[in-house]
């Protein structure tokens, strides 16, 4: 959950480097620049590709909604959000406490990873 939670900080963060640099490239005519910014969409997609590989198995244990994925399901009518997304508040909230409340059923949980009982 952690690592989703990164990846998706990563990707917007790109998502808005990769805006700027072609805008002042476009801007400021510079060809270079704009090839950067275009190795900078590619990069973008590439963190976009694996962000849903691991939001997919981030789930709220108690409703099965998942967390750092799109869906349209109803949020709770208590849900905060950060910055005008759920999906980011959940991720910071991964990042820095290692818990989150949930967006769906407003629930708090601990990330934390099960032990797996080998079976004989």
């Amino acid at each position: 959950m952690r690592l989703g939670a990164l990846i998706l900080v990563f990707l917007l963060l790109s998502l808005l480097t990769t805006v700027g640099v072609l805008g002042y490239a476009f801007f400021s005519d510079q060809r270079n620049l704009a090839l950067g910014g275009l190795g900078g969409i590619f990069f973008t997609l590439l963190l976009f590709l694996i962000y849903k590989i691991f939001s997919s198995s981030a789930h709220c244990p108690l409703c099965r909604g998942p967390v750092l994925g799109g869906t349209r399901a109803q949020f709770h009518r208590y849900a905060k959000r950060t910055l005008g997304s759920h999906r980011l508040r959940v991720a910071r909230d991964i990042i820095f406490t290692n818990t989150f409340v949930c967006p769906h059923c407003n629930e708090s949980t601990r990330c934390v990873v099960k032990e797996r009982n080998p079976r004989a």
